[in-house]
């Protein structure tokens, strides 16, 4: 059985290219399009969806999952509800077999409002995605979580955007390494550039990894959102972003 979103010569772009697919689940209320992404779950996904108490929790955890499902099949003849997967110790995802996409690596993050997943060939990748009007002490938590370098680049005045770039940031690495929150470590900073999109990761100089052949970048898909892509790679490649619905 075949997917017709399959997209001739994607595969083979993601030679040179990383692949970013996202949407805003808010704006799918379709019906009928809501019952047939609950058809593309697996058994395990439709008991995990049905166990949110919140009518938003479930309906993002729908999409996000349909969206990583129709977006693995713009590569591969794979039906979307045929793709299994098989979670590592930290809970990462990947696929049971990677005889239809051999060497692809995924990523998945959903926030309020917001769903999307990097798919890249031979790079480890990791994604991140925040909603930026939560209502968190962000000093605090800054300063917790964050390097001083980090800290450093927190001003009042942008104190918010700059926040969850550094965060998104730390998340797509860690989750790109596939350890989890719990790898994050003021061994590690990221600079941010001037035009805030791209991104250095550096490691302390008692650290063995410099961060060399990281490459990360920083978008604004919605003018409430912030998301960072992160990907393993000797040579920087261009970063697509593209707004689907799944």
């Amino acid at each position: 059985m075949t997917d017709s979103r399959l997209i001739p010569n994607l595969f083979d772009r993601l030679q040179t290219e990383v692949h970013v697919w996202f949407c805003q689940p808010p704006l799918i209320e379709d019906k009928s399009k809501l019952s047939e992404y609950k058809s593309l779950l697996s058994e395990q996904e439709t008991e995990r969806y049905h166990r949110f108490h919140f009518d938003t929790d479930r309906h993002s955890y729908l999409v996000s999952h349909a969206l990583l499902r129709q977006s693995l099949s713009r590569y591969s003849d794979v039906h979307a509800s045929q793709w299994q997967f098989l979670n590592n110790e930290h809970g990462k995802p990947q696929l049971s077999s990677s005889s239809a996409l051999p060497g692809v690596y995924f990523n998945l993050t959903h926030t309020s409002g917001l769903s999307a997943c990097v798919v890249t060939l031979k790079k480890l990748c990791g994604i991140d995605a925040e909603y930026i009007h939560r209502k968190n002490n962000l000093k605090s938590v800054a300063q917790r979580m964050f390097a001083d370098e980090e800290l450093a680049q927190l001003k009042d005045d942008t104190i918010k955007q700059q926040f969850y770039r550094l965060w998104t940031l730390r998340e797509a690495y860690v989750k790109a390494l596939g350890i989890g929150l719990a790898g994050s470590s003021k061994q590690f900073y990221f600079d941010i550039g001037r035009e805030n999109s791209g991104a250095r990761l550096n490691w302390q100089k008692s650290s063995y990894d410099k961060g060399d052949d990281w490459h990360f970048r920083l978008y604004e898909p919605t003018p409430d959102h912030v998301l960072a892509v992160g990907y393993q790679s000797q040579e920087e490649v261009k970063v697509l972003m593209s707004e689907v619905t799944p």
